[in-house]
């Protein structure tokens, strides 16, 4: 049996407050543990084509945090992955942070590399890895890659391929209510109902603890599509431009201080509450 993880993961619905003191809760949350890991943030741009703009941003809010020490590592090419410097980064972190951009760009060029077995490695010992946008949609097994926002799914229309896998048996997308993807979310769950659709909107997060647990952060809501449930898909009929039919679908809707246990799929109370058992309270 697999060991799990002993770091924790934060993963962003993208567009994340990072303007407006008192305001910034996912980032400073980000920045505290951080600190209490050792201090040092390691940026990783590689999903960025405007790497250099994307890691003067998170070092000029980072250090307003009180992050004293900040690196960035910028992932092009395969080689790039390979190369020992860029090895000793990640060996050196405290936190790593992917940013947005495009999430294939992180699993071409980093997966199975040298940088990320030394990703993998520091976080099953503890080391905590924060996403956003294209950085949160590449941490699962699975991720979707591509697929219309704004109106019903049509069974050819999504794309999706394998993620990093730091968090399992799940599939994410952000942006959520603001780019309008229940309708792509619920076909990627469709596809394979074992996976958890998580759709995480603009500045809001989750935080996966370890126990696979996660609690809501932020100022938006985070939407669970469960589909262990369903009874009829018609995902293997051969009319792919049809519209998705998909019936028994259970959806969660959490906001901030919410959690949820990712194990038997139902909500909690919050774990900063002191429900740290994982049960939900009886209703009076």
């Amino acid at each position: 049996m697999e060991p799990k993880p002993k770091g924790k993961l934060v993963i962003i619905g993208g567009a994340e407050e990072k303007h407006r003191k008192g305001q910034m809760e996912i980032l400073e949350t980000v920045a505290q543990y951080a600190k209490g890991n050792g201090g040092k943030v390691v940026v990783v741009t590689a999903a960025s084509q405007l790497p250099e703009e994307m890691a003067a941003t998170y070092k000029k809010v980072f250090t307003s945090l009180g992050i004293s020490k900040f690196d960035s590592l910028d992932i092009r090419t395969r080689g790039d992955a390979q190369a020992q410097e860029n090895v000793n980064k990640v060996g050196d972190a405290s936190l790593i942070f992917f940013t947005g951009g495009d999430q294939l760009r992180i699993t071409s060029q980093i997966g199975d590399s040298p940088v990320f077995r030394c990703m993998r490695e520091r976080y099953y010992d503890g080391m905590i890895i924060a996403g956003t946008s294209a950085g949160a949609a590449a941490m699962p097994e699975t991720m979707l890659i591509a697929g219309p926002g704004d109106e019903s799914n049509r069974l050819s229309a999504l794309d999706m391929a394998p993620g990093l896998g730091f968090i399992k048996d799940t599939v994410i997308d952000s942006h959520f209510a603001e780019r309008g993807r229940m309708g792509r979310l619920l076909g990627a769950v469709a596809q394979n109902p074992k996976n958890l659709g998580l759709g995480i909107d603009e500045d809001t997060a989750i935080e996966v603890q370890p126990h696979d647990h996660f609690e809501v952060l932020g100022s938006g809501a985070v939407y669970v599509v469960d589909g262990c449930g369903v009874t009829f898909s018609n995902l293997s009929e051969k009319q792919a431009e049809e519209v998705l039919c998909v019936y028994d679908v259970k959806l969660h809707v959490l906001s901030r201080g919410n959690c949820f246990d990712m194990v038997n799929r139902r909500p909690v109370y919050a774990l900063r509450d002191g429900n740290k058992s994982g049960e939900e309270k009886e209703s009076k």
